[in-house]
């Protein structure tokens, strides 16, 4: 889940405060996203103890919930937001394309990267849909946000940029982020990675 700029709607007639609004919208983006603490608060540049009260308040009223990998908005919470919600992450750029090894454990892979930082590249957060994984990374100013689309064997790391200018910066990031996928990978051959 890179968000994109379009924001969904939420009903008026739903009791929330400011900063409640801001996280049930920007979860309800992508369904399917879990979205780490760490991630929201850059995205969203609040106070941890301000999204913290907030997560507190939309999970008591049924409409986030936490899960091991992150935050997401529930069935309920997609009752309240209005049905542009639902709009698909722009494209991006696919930076690199390739192949997994056919015996990868992508499950175990994805455990192993969760929650880490390379570099520059923040955990951002994670979502499954119709059988492809999404991992993202982002900058710490959100300028460059990186995604790896894990699917049928295929690996993809697609940028996402503020602007056209950081496409070489974006590009340097995710050759760091694909050495590390790779390490991992390679690491799996003896650690339970491999199938």
């Amino acid at each position: 889940m890179v968000p994109g700029d379009t924001e969904p709607s939420l009903r008026q007639d739903i009791d929330l405060r400011a900063h409640d609004r801001d996280v049930l919208k920007f979860l309800s983006q992508d369904p399917s996203s879990q979205v780490a603490f760490q991630g929201l608060r850059r995205r969203l540049g609040m106070h941890p103890e301000q999204l913290s009260r907030a997560l507190h308040r939309l999970a008591e009223d049924g409409l986030v919930e936490r899960t091991e990998r992150g935050y997401r908005a529930t069935a309920k919470a997609l009752t309240v937001v209005g049905p542009d919600a639902l709009s698909r992450t722009p494209e991006g750029l696919t930076v690199l394309e390739t192949y997994l090894p056919a015996d990868v454990v992508v499950g175990s892979l994805v455990d192993a990267l969760q929650g880490r930082w390379f570099g520059p590249l923040r955990w951002f957060g994670f979502s499954e849909d119709a059988g492809e994984l999404r991992l993202w990374w982002s900058t710490e100013d959100n300028g460059i946000q990186l995604e790896v689309r894990l699917h049928e064997g295929q690996l993809r790391i697609v940028a996402h940029i503020a602007s056209r200018d950081r496409l070489d910066e974006a590009a340097r990031h995710a050759y760091l982020l694909f050495e590390h996928l790779s390490r991992e990978v390679s690491r799996g051959l003896y650690s339970g990675l491999i199938g």
